[in-house]
Formats: structure tokens, sequence, C-alpha cells
């Protein structure tokens, strides 16, 4: 079953340019995800929600369950890039990809697992790293991490997104590293992993 692009532009406030970004980006994604991951019966909605977007860049990603994947954009944010469109179909396939077998993850560990192998999935295509993924994060804020990695209630916008005592992009950058470390202990790539569950990453935390 393919993968399908639906682009809701009622509001008509995606233009030609953003409308040829959008077509490109899907189409270098789609193929890299179909060949990599094998990724099928995928539907990438593509959304105007300029609240949605991670600021630096224009776009964001989100995929609630295997099947589905919405990228949010803002229309007024000129200057996104059709590869930047692109990591994000790479990162969020990814985990629809992940959400079939071992699933998001319901821990904290399981997250930034899950999360950090999507960012490694970009890195590997990219060769170059997502913002998200290069925080100078702390050791007290990793030692804080260590200690609720099981823990199925841990606030996940503190822990990803910097609300309260955590750090922007805290998980995405640790859950990275320990995917990396991982990846490069296997000799296996993000694809290869993408099924892998997190506890084998997690072993030696």
């Amino acid at each position: 079953m393919p993968i399908n692009k639906y682009i809701a532009n009622a509001s008509g406030e995606f233009g030609r340019e953003i409308l040829d970004k959008i077509n490109a980006g899907f189409a270098q994604g789609q193929a890299i995800v179909s060949d990599k991951l094998g990724a099928n019966k995928i539907d990438v909605v593509f959304v105007n929600a300029p609240k949605d977007v991670i600021p630096e860049i224009g776009i964001g990603g989100y995929s609630p369950g295997p099947y589905n994947i919405y990228v949010s954009l803002d229309p007024n944010f000129k200057t996104f890039s059709v590869e930047d469109m692109v990591l994000t179909i790479l990162h969020e396939t990814h985990h629809c990809v992940r959400w079939r077998k071992p699933g998001y993850g319901q821990t904290l560990g399981e997250v930034m697992i899950t999360e950090g192998l999507a960012t490694l999935f970009e890195e590997e295509h990219s060769g170059t790293l997502p913002i998200y993924a290069q925080v100078p994060i702390k050791q007290d804020e990793i030692d804080k991490a260590r200690n609720i990695l099981n823990d199925e209630k841990y606030n996940h916008n503190e822990w990803f997104f910097g609300v309260k005592n955590i750090q922007r992009w805290f998980g995405y950058t640790y859950g990275y590293q320990l995917s990396k470390a991982y990846s490069q202990k296997t000799n296996k790539s993000a694809a290869e992993l993408v099924n892998t569950p997190a506890e084998l990453f997690l072993k030696d935390v």
C-alpha cells in the first residue's frame, strides 16, 4: 500500500512556492523511507498550523500512530527548505514504522530512544545533526533522567520541550546520544534498529 499525501489548504495560504516545496519534499522523503524502512500504509497530511512548527525552521511534525503523519507549516515562514521537509518526513515515518512493533513507548526511557532513533535516521541521511539534538545537556539533568527512565507518568513537555526545569530538547539530545552509542556498538543503522526494544539501548545506562 502507498504512502499518500494530502495538502489541507482550504485557506489558500499555501501559495505556489510552498506547494512546490511540499511536493518536492514529499517525493524525496517518500522514496527514501520506502527504500530504507520499507514504509507503507501511511497518510501524510500537510496543515497550516504555525503554532505547531519549530520556530527555527518553520516546520513541525507529529505522528500519533502507525499510519498517520501531520506536517505543520507556517505559511509566513518564507525560507523553510525542501531538505527540512524531507527530514521531517524521515523522522516521523521512522516513528510510524516503530509504532507497529515495539510501539512509540510509555516510559521516559522508551520515548527518548524512539525520538533518538528517528533523529539518528535524519542524521544518517543528511550528514548533519538536527538542531534539537545539539543541546549541551548537563550532568545533573542526565542524572535526573536516569532516575525516572521507567516512569510512565513523566512530564513529556518538560523533558522534550523545556517546560519547567529541564532545558529545551533535552530528551531528543540524550535519546540521540544513547541511540548513536548503541548504533555504533552494534554496527547497525537507525533503519535496521527501528524495531529494536528500547531496553537494549538502556541496559547499561
